[in-house]
């Protein structure tokens, strides 16, 4: 496990900051849209080329500098969906370096730096993200696969340019999971409105639909039927790279609570030598620092194929958002009446709240965590 940052990965992660920072006095309080100014300025700056191959236009470092990157970028930036959005692009590219063929990693990795928005297509409105009970499917037709079935809340799904769409082989019981490459624009593809969220709305989610959509073997990613393995580990990473966002984007915020209760006075006195005020203070940062480091060990364990990997990705996620959770929620305590108004902090916390389900909800990691120590003690 990397116990700090190199030289190298340091510059990067001081670099994304400033660029961070830019982001914010750049878009105000304008808050409503996907970032498509912040996105092509990511990928002019290099971030995806920090995980893609040499031999595929990248610079061929690795994930930790791109974790330094996105670190960077996340305790800066005061609005998460912009990072929500590089997770879950993220979570494509190591999709296609591990599972990809060459015509697919020619194509997508190309895409992918070139600026085009990816989405993965898991939950169904009947099912969520239970990925052993979906409905979508694909059928042989001939030499090639139909797909049927819906989507619903998925993030870029309204503006995405290319698609992962997890599927089961109809009439097939076991092994049946599969996934699915699928270009914007293709025929039996629709599209629903952007969802109406109570926060991150500047992270457009909605609803997909296939209708007998022709699919060619050379779309699926990976193989027929052993796709649950593989989406398990896509996924995984997404789940530990939460972990990080969750633990980080609340640093400003907490610059910005130490600055005021020093500065706010009541009985004649700032409201920092008030021990309870302290104890606010000092707990969000207790949960930033655990919530970091768990995000860490999990990604650690990840990358080496550690068999408590998939847990503790479980875990960063479920901790990391409950801390952040709980931490915006004290920060309205802190301020107060004015806490409670429309601005910085309440955002913070309309945002916050999204962290318990994006990327599972805290029942289903609860119950992945579960089985993971049920297996172990068997």
């Amino acid at each position: 496990m990397q116990l700090d940052w190199t030289e190298e990965q340091k510059a990067l992660r001081a670099r994304y900051q400033h660029l961070g920072e830019q982001f914010n006095a750049r878009r105000g309080n304008s808050l409503d849209q996907f970032d498509e100014a912040g996105w092509k300025t990511l990928c002019s700056e290099g971030m995806w080329k920090l995980v893609i191959p040499e031999s595929y236009g990248g610079s061929g470092a690795d994930w930790w500098a791109f974790t330094a990157a996105l670190e960077g970028l996340s305790t800066t930036i005061r609005a998460p969906a912009l990072l929500l959005s590089i997770i879950a692009q993220a979570g494509m590219v190591r999709a296609l370096n591990l599972y990809g063929s060459e015509a697919q990693k020619d194509r997508y990795f190309a895409a992918i730096q070139r600026g085009d928005l990816s989405a993965t297509a898991i939950a169904e409105p009947t099912t969520g993200t239970d990925v052993r009970s979906i409905e979508t499917t694909i059928r042989s037709h001939g030499d090639d696969y139909e797909l049927n079935g819906q989507k619903f809340n998925i993030a870029h799904a309204p503006i995405a340019d290319f698609i992962l769409v997890v599927t089961r082989i109809a009439d097939l019981e076991k092994k049946n999971t599969t996934l699915v490459l699928l270009d914007r624009g293709q025929q039996g593809v629709t599209y629903g409105q952007p969802d109406n969220k109570l926060g991150m709305r500047d992270l457009p989610t909605g609803s997909l639909g296939f209708d007998s959509v022709k699919i060619k073997s050379s779309q699926i990613l990976g193989v027929p039927g052993e796709g649950l393995h593989d989406l398990i580990d896509i996924i995984s990473l997404g789940r530990l790279y939460y972990g990080l966002v969750a633990a980080n984007v609340i640093t400003p915020f907490l610059t910005d609570a130490l600055a005021y209760s020093r500065s706010r006075r009541s009985f004649k006195s700032p409201i920092d030598t008030n021990q309870y005020v302290q104890k606010r203070l000092i707990d969000i940062r207790i949960g930033m620092e655990r919530s970091k480091w768990l995000a860490y060990a999990a990604l650690s364990q990840l990358l080496n194929g550690h068999p408590d990997a998939l847990m503790t990705c479980s875990m960063a996620k479920l901790v990391a958002s409950e801390d952040l959770i709980n931490s915006a929620l004290s920060l309205i305590k802190l301020h107060g009446s004015v806490g409670y108004h429309e601005g910085d902090i309440t955002a913070l916390a309309r945002d916050a709240l999204g962290f318990s389900s994006v990327g599972g909800t805290e029942e289903m990691h609860r119950k992945n965590i579960f089985n993971q120590m049920s297996r172990q003690s068997a």
